[in-house]
C-alpha cells in the first residue's frame, strides 16, 4: 500500500534536497511536496492531497507552516510533530519552561545538566530596561520567536552602551518582547546534538559570539563555521531520551555549553528540526526514519 506524505519545506536547503530526492525513489511512498512561502491555499477548498494524507512533516520557516499544522489538527491527520509541540518551541520562554519542567522532572538523573539564569522582557522603555539590566550584564539578548530567520538575533550586552547598540540595530523590535539568557563564560565552542528516533549524532563548532569577541566583524555567517564531530556521552543520550519524551519531539536538536568553571553543562537552546549540517550522509537517516515512521501508521 502506498502512503502519502506531505512534506512542507523550504526545498533549497542542501540536506532537504537529498531527503526529498531519496524519498521520491521510495515506490511505498507518494510525496507530494508544499513550500510555506510560495503555496498558500483558499481555506474553503483545502487540496485533497493534504486532507488525504497519511502524514504531514512540516519544518517550520513561517506562519504558512503553522497554518498546515492547525489544518492537520482539526482533522486529525498525522504529523511528525503536532502543533502543539512546534508552538512550544516557536516561543522561547515557552521553550524555556518547557525545558526547566524537564530538567526539574527529572534532575536526578539530569544532575550534570542546567539552564542559564532568563528572563522575558521589553525595550519600550530603554532606560528602564538598562536600570533592570546592569546588575545582570553581561546577557545575550535574543529573539522571542526562532523559526523566522529574518526575524532572528543574539546579541551580546557586555556594558550598558552595548544596549544603545543593539537598539540602533535591531530598533524594529522594540515593541516587542525579547527573550534574555545570563551569559556563561564557556570554553568557546557550541555542543549540538542532534537526535533522529534512537540515533544521536554530536557536533561542536566555534561558539559565534566568541568570535564576535575576538575579530568584532559587521557580520558571521554560522553556516560556514567549521564543525567536528565529538563523541556522544551516557549523559547525552539520557537527556536526548528525556526531551523527547516530555516535548514529544521525534527528530531535534539541542545545544550546550561547557562553562570554564565548573563541570556542569549549561542547556541553552533546542529546535524542533534543526539543520542538521556537518553530519556526513545525515539525509539516509532522516529518509529512513521519515519512511519507516509512516509506513508504521
Amino acid at each position: 500500500m502506498v502512503k502519502k506524505i506531505v512534506f512542507s519545506v523550504i526545498q533549497n536547503h542542501d540536506i532537504i534536497k537529498r531527503v526529498i530526492t531519496r524519498l521520491q525513489l521510495v515506490k511505498t511512498l507518494n510525496l507530494i511536496l508544499h513550500d510555506p512561502t510560495q503555496d498558500f491555499f483558499c481555506l474553503s477548498d483545502m487540496p485533497q492531497s493534504f486532507k488525504n494524507a497519511d502524514l504531514i512533516v512540516v519544518k517550520v520557516r513561517n506562519e504558512c507552516s503553522i497554518d498546515v499544522l492547525h489544518f492537520a489538527k482539526l482533522y486529525n491527520i498525522p504529523t511528525l510533530h503536532d502543533v502543539d509541540t512546534v508552538l512550544i518551541c516557536k516561543n522561547k520562554i515557552a521553550l524555556d519552561y518547557s525545558l526547566r519542567t524537564a530538567l526539574k522532572k527529572h534532575e536526578d538523573a539530569l544532575g550534570k545538566f542546567l539552564m542559564p539564569n532568563s528572563w522575558n522582557q521589553s525595550l519600550t522603555d530603554v532606560n528602564k530596561f538598562k536600570e533592570w539590566a546592569l546588575p545582570k550584564l553581561p546577557i545575550v539578548i535574543k529573539s522571542h520567536y526562532q523559526h523566522d530567520k529574518y526575524n532572528r538575533f543574539n546579541f551580546l550586552a557586555q556594558e550598558i552602551d552595548d544596549v544603545d547598540k543593539f537598539c540602533e540595530r535591531y530598533n524594529k523590535f522594540l515593541y516587542y518582547d525579547v527573550y534574555i539568557q545570563q551569559f556563561i563564560k564557556c570554553d568557546g565552542f557550541e555542543y549540538k546534538i542532534y537526535v533522529i528516533g534512537d540515533k544521536v549524532f554530536g557536533i561542536k563548532r566555534e561558539n559565534p559570539i566568541y568570535i564576535y569577541l575576538r575579530e568584532k566583524p559587521d557580520n558571521i555567517d554560522v553556516g560556514s563555521i567549521e564543525r567536528e564531530k565529538f563523541e556522544i556521552t551516557e549523559d547525552i543520550i539520557k537527556l536526548s531520551k528525556i526531551l523527547s519524551m516530555e516535548l514529544k519531539l521525534k527528530i531535534f536538536g539541542f545545544d550546550f555549553v561547557k562553562p570554564i568553571d565548573q563541570e556542569k553543562l549549561y542547556l541553552i537552546d533546542l529546535n524542533d528540526f534543526p539543520s542538521f549540517k556537518g553530519i556526513p550522509n545525515i539525509e539516509n537517516t532522516l529518509s529512513r526514519f521519515i519512511e519507516d515512521y509512516v509506513l508504521a501508521l
